[in-house]
């Protein structure tokens, strides 16, 4: 009689074991799905930031030759936006993909460079607050509102201002 308990018992817990397992296979495979559901979102969304980051970086840099070719920016101070636009879709992509802040993809990008972080803080510090409080934002938004107000009709303003 007791075995007859005993086996039962186990049949018990074989049957408990194996229908556990088989509802954990099924949200294995549940959860599989979701993932790559969401990998194929995710590369769909990168596509797109690429796609927006190049064009915004084409725009922009036409407005900065525009405001070179009419005298209305400083070489120096050319060089130095025209090195973050040239790099405008990488940081955002170092962003948007890696998570990495502006500043630490602005880093990687200034590998190779005669260009320093110093170099373009100070240049950021002399700009005025419309650009300087979205680039210490550290954030892709504010680094491309940045961007936007280093190539508008106000960067134009601020330039003779210094001299």
């Amino acid at each position: 009689m007791v075995a007859f308990g005993v086996i039962g018992f186990l049949i018990l817990l074989l049957v408990f074991i194996v229908t556990r397992n088989q509802s954990i296979q099924q949200e294995v495979k549940q959860t599989q799905h979701a993932h790559k559901t969401l990998q194929l979102q995710n590369k769909h969304t990168l596509s797109i930031i690429n796609t927006m980051s190049s064009h915004l970086q084409q725009s922009l840099q036409t407005k900065l030759n525009s405001l070179q070719s009419h005298g209305l920016i400083k070489q120096a101070d050319f060089e130095i936006v025209h090195f973050i636009l040239e790099n405008f879709k990488y940081v955002i992509l170092q962003c948007s993909q890696d998570g990495e802040t502006v500043e630490i993809a602005i880093a990687k990008a200034l590998k190779g460079n005669d260009l320093t972080i110093e170099d373009i803080r100070q240049f950021i510090a002399k700009q005025q607050s419309e650009t300087r409080i979205p680039w210490c934002q550290n954030t892709v938004t504010g680094f491309v509102t940045a961007c936007q107000n280093l190539t508008s009709d106000k960067a134009k303003i601020a330039s003779p201002q210094e001299t």
